[in-house]
């Protein structure tokens, strides 16, 4: 998964063991350095004993606003983003990485993308980084860590009139990649298996997407937001390709906290939570 440092506060990946989360890995800009600019802070939450650690480390600061994170082994990346040069936002193709494991290092950069990209979406499968959006010349490329190298991600001919809606999702029990289509006539979703490289249209009229969307199992969840008063929760069986019913089991409120992020991701822990 990944993370987009715009926001103040935002999880962008995940430790796992033995199949359930048992930490997440977070972003934090509410703080200041010495010069009073916002810093962009790592922390790790343990869920097991429920303690933030302290600040792993702070992204340096020629790490462009709008960039966006991900990590992959002991690794961090920060991919894309855009700087402001003569009035204007140009977007970047620098990446830089953050090895746990060697933290006295520091952030260095590696090779850049092919395409500069602002606010890419970006996720991590099987040693590749995978980024999308964020440029009107490529559609996508991956990213090979052990190669340190790019190339071009193929294209499905739905790219030629949609859109990519944020976010991509990982599918990792079935080695693809979940991507939401939308334009001006079709919203759809399709899947890219990694593996063999290739496209599949899974199902050509699909009009719920969100930033708050995840999948368990077969079922995939989405929490559309039909407007700020009125919002829903959509599940929708990939195997099968149709709609289930959703019935909640206790009274909740529809109006999150003002200071709650927008479009919150939507986690699932492992053992059915």
């Amino acid at each position: 998964m990944s993370g987009n440092t715009r926001n103040c506060s935002s999880y962008f990946d995940a430790h796992q063991r033995d199949g359930e989360i048992k930490g997440l890995f977070f972003l934090d800009k509410t703080r200041r350095d010495t010069e009073g600019k916002r810093r962009t802070d790592l922390h790790f939450l343990d869920l097991e004993r429920g303690e933030i650690s302290d600040v792993l480390s702070s992204t340096p600061p020629d790490v462009p606003l709008g960039s966006t994170v991900v990590t992959c082994g002991n690794h961090v990346y920060t991919i894309g983003g855009k700087i402001l040069r003569g009035g204007i936002l140009r977007s970047l193709n620098h990446v830089f990485r953050f090895d746990f494991k060697h933290a006295e290092r520091g952030w260095r950069k590696v090779s850049s993308m092919l395409y500069p990209r602002g606010l890419p979406e970006a996720l991590a499968a099987q040693g590749k980084i995978y980024v999308f959006k964020g440029s009107r010349d490529c559609f996508g490329e991956v990213y090979d860590i052990s190669g340190d190298s790019w190339v071009p991600l193929c294209v499905p001919s739905i790219a030629e009139y949609s859109g990519v809606s944020r976010p991509v999702l990982l599918d990792s029990s079935r080695s693809r990649i979940l991507v939401h289509f939308s334009g001006d006539r079709y919203r759809s979703l399709y899947a890219y298996y990694y593996n063999d490289k290739s496209w599949v249209c899974l199902d050509p009229k699909f009009p719920y997407w969100s930033l708050t969307v995840g999948i368990v199992g077969n079922v995939l969840y989405v929490f559309h937001e039909i407007s700020d008063e009125v919002c829903s929760w959509k599940a929708y069986d990939v195997q099968d390709k149709k709609w289930l019913p959703v019935k909640w089991l206790t009274e909740f409120s529809l109006h999150q906290p003002f200071t709650a992020p927008v479009g919150a991701p939507l986690i699932h822990l492992g053992n059915d939570k």
